[in-house]
């Protein structure tokens, strides 16, 4: 028989190896197969002896023990040097604006005590400056929200006012001043533009020119204006990214525009003198008050700050239970709450301040005594109804106990202390807006309450033993 030479094995000799390979790989294969089919051994599925199928557990805890609405002071910005100056009548809150006025000119040689007659002075009107935001009349003709008309009362206060006497009820009076318009008193303004100028009578100014001295005014809307809040520059403004563009020399708090003969050249070369209040300050001699309980609602007030603080009833959460998550949700009743945008805020707050009657911290005091979890941003008080804040964490280690003494939860506007819903440069002492929420009386599914889902520690097994 012939013998193949070495390394040549043939068609049918790389057949038969080919056919080995095979038959090597189906043994290896079977031999897996066997494997994931055996028993388990030492190592491998005998580690985990159970699969994990635990049910999530809703629950709705609707029950608040303890709450308080607390009153917030801002030391460095009381009412009196805030920048914002409010006029008219909104959902229960009302404000009249106040400015005092120095009449002891300096007198040099351009702007002489001769001046100050019917021959030399043609007119003289009160100056008020609204904020952008609150729009330009005939230019917002697509939000007609924010075209507000008024009819104004100017009073002659008995006595310059008392910055700390506001918030307070309106001021004395020695008189109702009548305006200089053919149309009578009152002035009314048409919402049109974003500065009014109310004339004033020469007599009336040049008599107050006569006897110097600190003279206060007070401005208020007419009953029959429309509704609305609306808010003024004030002599302390510094945002002047909230105004529109406004004329060089411009002086945006209340003051009397004079305005000479032209052949009057005063030291800026023109015949206008612009006279600046001493000081102003809102009234806000109606002021709805933050109910005391929270079945009859709650507010969350910037401007005049108020916020609300809860601590809510965990005893129908059984013991050992695993918070998987937890929301925090509040319902705006957007017909009555009114303002600018906000960010709302969520804070962790020691039980402590949770206080009845609720008392007042201050916004340092208000900042130590947090732990912010989470927030919201551009939050519309007359469009957002309804609001929910994700508190898992700050569940999770309410119920476990991580403190010492018992937490709350507080509802808060974007404060500096909440640096990631702190947006711009505008706090909220700036604009007076309110919230109005629905309190624990209402339906369950507006009442405020926190929507847990939990497992029971018991349920989950495995994983060694």
């Amino acid at each position: 028989m012939r013998m193949l030479p070495a390394g040549d094995e043939g068609f049918w000799g790389r057949l038969g190896r080919a056919a080995a390979a095979a038959v090597l790989l189906c043994g290896a294969v079977l031999a897996l197969q066997a494997c994931t089919g055996d028993e388990p051994g030492p190592v491998g599925l005998d580690l985990v002896d159970r699969e994990i199928d635990v049910v999530l557990q809703p629950l709705g805890i609707d029950a608040v023990d303890r709450f308080a609405a607390l009153a917030i002071e801002d030391a460095d910005i009381p009412l009196s040097r805030q920048e914002v100056l409010y006029l008219g009548v909104e959902a229960g809150v009302a404000s009249a604006v106040l400015v005092n006025v120095d009449f002891d000119l300096e007198y040099d040689e351009f702007l002489r005590e001769s001046l100050f007659s019917v021959d030399s002075l043609q007119s003289v009107k009160l100056s008020l400056t609204k904020l952008e935001v609150f729009g330009a009349g005939a230019a917002d003709e697509e939000d007609p929200a924010k075209v507000t008309e008024f009819s104004l009362h100017l009073y002659e206060l008995t006595a310059p006012f008392d910055s700390t006497a506001y918030p307070g009820v309106m001021p004395g009076f020695t008189r109702q001043l009548s305006f200089a318009v053919e149309e009578g008193d009152p002035f009314t303004w048409s919402g049109e533009g974003l500065e009014i100028f109310v004339p004033i009578r020469l007599d009336d100014f040049l008599g107050w020119v006569d006897d110097g001295g600190m003279r206060g005014f007070m401005i208020t809307a007419t009953t029959d204006s429309d509704s609305g809040l609306v808010g003024f520059a004030a002599r302390d403004l510094d945002s002047y990214n909230e105004l529109a563009d406004v004329a060089v020399g411009t002086i945006v708090g209340p003051n009397f525009v004079l305005d000479f003969d032209d052949a009057v050249e005063l030291e800026d070369g023109t015949d206008v003198l612009l006279l600046p209040n001493s000081g102003d300050i809102s009234t806000f001699h109606e002021l709805s008050a933050a109910p005391a309980s929270p079945e009859d609602g709650f507010i969350l007030r910037t401007g005049l700050r108020s916020y609300p603080a809860f601590r809510f009833d965990f005893s129908a959460l059984p013991h050992g239970a695993f918070i998987n998550r937890a929301v925090f949700r509040v319902t705006n009743d957007t017909l009555v709450s009114f303002g600018n945008l906000h960010s709302l805020v969520v804070s962790e707050l020691d039980a402590e301040f949770l206080a009845e009657p609720a008392g007042t911290m201050t916004l340092d005091e208000l900042a130590d005594a947090v732990y912010v979890i989470t927030g919201q941003t551009s939050v519309d008080p007359v469009l957002n109804r309804d609001l929910g804040f994700d508190v898992t964490q700050a569940v999770q280690r309410i119920v476990n106990e991580v403190y010492e003494g018992e937490r709350g939860l507080v509802l808060t506007a974007g404060e500096d202390f909440a640096s990631r819903f702190d947006q711009g440069v505008i706090d909220p002492e700036f604009y007076f807006s309110q919230f109005n929420f629905l309190g624990t009386a209402a339906a369950d599914s507006l009442r405020p309450r926190l929507e847990i889902t939990y497992s029971l520690s018991e349920e989950i097994t495995g994983g060694g033993r």
